[in-house]
């Protein structure tokens, strides 16, 4: 653990008292999060052909395969995933998300015949993102000093967005060379193996001197820790903006390229191929460099002040989403393919802050579990704007609306952090 003195200052001399290893965990994590994405948007390019083998629609498909996994994963994150990872630890809450992972899709030739067999399967595998997503920043809190904070928690947010590349790239790639997606499928879970092998080794070697917050000694306040920070202002409008975040977070990625794709008037009608090639800006270059460059601010420019970085988010996805409903912004490629990147550099600057202040506000006994409370009840926020977005295209047949939308939520979210940072400053003086 952390001593003290090594919690105060910004220089190298910093990392003293930090475990040396913890680069190590940084790396377990990332791949967990690579894993995690890759396994889940592996079948999201292959619905149709899944929905045939089936002898369903790609609608049932869909609900079949991502809906379970989403759904899944965010009770996990409230009910169990970061009890888990403060009671025992980040290495074995990440070998848990591992698990849900590799033996599901391992076993996906055998299970995958069947609706019911697949709705399974695709459940156990999204527990993987209620375990691994309370690692994030108990990570982050415990093992890191404040002058790297920053750029651990970007790498390990732009892992996610790395994996979720590597699905969409490898699911029909690898399906072309077996031939079969649910050989596909286990294919994939060659590489989870893969890093399930390492995090025990990496268990075996370290767990015994890694800090957990959650040990016996740290839990004889009978909860009285988490009970306060539950309670709170802080903790309230922390969760209300992870709402309004993964809102404007799954707009962006779920819902622009169909705006792009439609033709007119219900879109910009680009088509399918240029708007995936337009989106690119978003999911590759926001999406890996964008949580990578706002820890670099984090850290070197504002010394982990999260405030400025978040305004900055926020006011990118205002102004820039809020853009693509002129047509003289879409209707230029270059200029779109710029606004597009600006909008996804302010997700990819908001959602690691998010992160961030769960990681630098809570003591480390209970970041696990507020993690779980904060992401699990948040993001219910993507649900809630993917639905609305589905009501209003089909009402008005337009997605003028939900563009709106997304950008009004940012706007919020730019008011409120100036009240969670208010708050944070309170119970820093408390």
């Amino acid at each position: 653990m952390a001593t003290k003195s090594a919690l105060t200052g910004p220089t190298a001399s910093a990392a003293e008292g930090y475990p040396s290893f913890r680069w190590l965990v940084l790396v377990l994590a990332a791949l967990g999060f690579i894993s995690m994405q890759m396994v889940n948007l592996s079948v999201a390019p292959l619905v149709p052909v899944i929905a045939a083998s089936l002898n369903t629609d790609p609608g049932t498909a869909t609900n079949l395969l991502m809906t379970s996994f989403l759904f899944s994963g965010c009770l996990m994150w409230i009910v169990g995933g970061g009890y888990v990872c403060d009671r025992f630890g980040v290495f074995v809450t990440l070998i848990l998300g591992f698990l849900c992972l590799a033996v599901p899709a391992a076993l996906m030739p055998l299970i995958g015949a069947s609706t019911t067999g697949i709705f399974w399967a695709r459940m156990v595998e999204g527990l993987s993102s209620g375990f691994m997503f309370p690692a994030m920043p108990a990570i982050v809190n415990a093992l890191f000093p404040p002058h790297q904070k920053g750029i651990a928690n970007g790498l390990l947010n732009s892992s996610v967005a790395v994996g979720s590349s590597a699905g969409v790239f490898l699911g029909p790639m690898v399906l072309k060379a077996v031939g079969e997606w649910k050989a596909m499928s286990a294919t994939l879970s060659i590489f989870v193996w893969a890093c399930l092998v390492l995090g025990i080794i990496l268990f075996v070697a370290y767990n015994a001197k890694l800090p957990k917050g959650g040990a016996p000694a740290a839990d004889e306040g009978k909860g009285s820790a988490f009970k306060q920070a539950l309670l709170s202002p802080f903790t309230i409008v922390g969760i209300a903006m992870f709402f309004l975040t993964a809102w404007g977070m799954q707009s962006l990625y779920s819902l622009t390229g169909a705006y792009l794709a439609a033709p007119s008037p219900l879109g910009v009608g680009y088509g399918g191929v240029t708007a995936g090639q337009l989106m690119l800006g978003v999911t590759l270059l926001a999406g890996v460099t964008g949580p990578i460059f706002s820890g670099f601010l984090l850290d070197k420019t504002f010394r982990g002040n999260a405030k400025p970085v978040m305004l900055t988010g926020y006011l990118l996805m205002c102004v820039f989403v809020y853009a693509l409903i002129s047509p003289a912004v879409t209707g230029r490629a270059g200029l779109l393919e710029l606004d597009l990147i600006l909008a996804g550099y302010g997700v990819m600057f908001a959602f690691p802050m998010i992160f961030y202040m769960i990681a630098s506000s809570y003591p480390p006994q209970i970041v696990g579990k507020m993690s779980g409370l904060w992401g699990g009840i948040g993001s219910f926020g993507g649900v809630l704007g993917l639905y609305i977005a589905g009501l209003t295209v089909k009402s008005q047949g337009s997605y003028h609306t939900t563009l709106f939308l997304q950008s009004l939520v940012a706007l919020l979210g730019f008011v409120l952090t100036f009240v969670l940072m208010a708050l944070k400053k309170r119970r820093a003086a408390a």
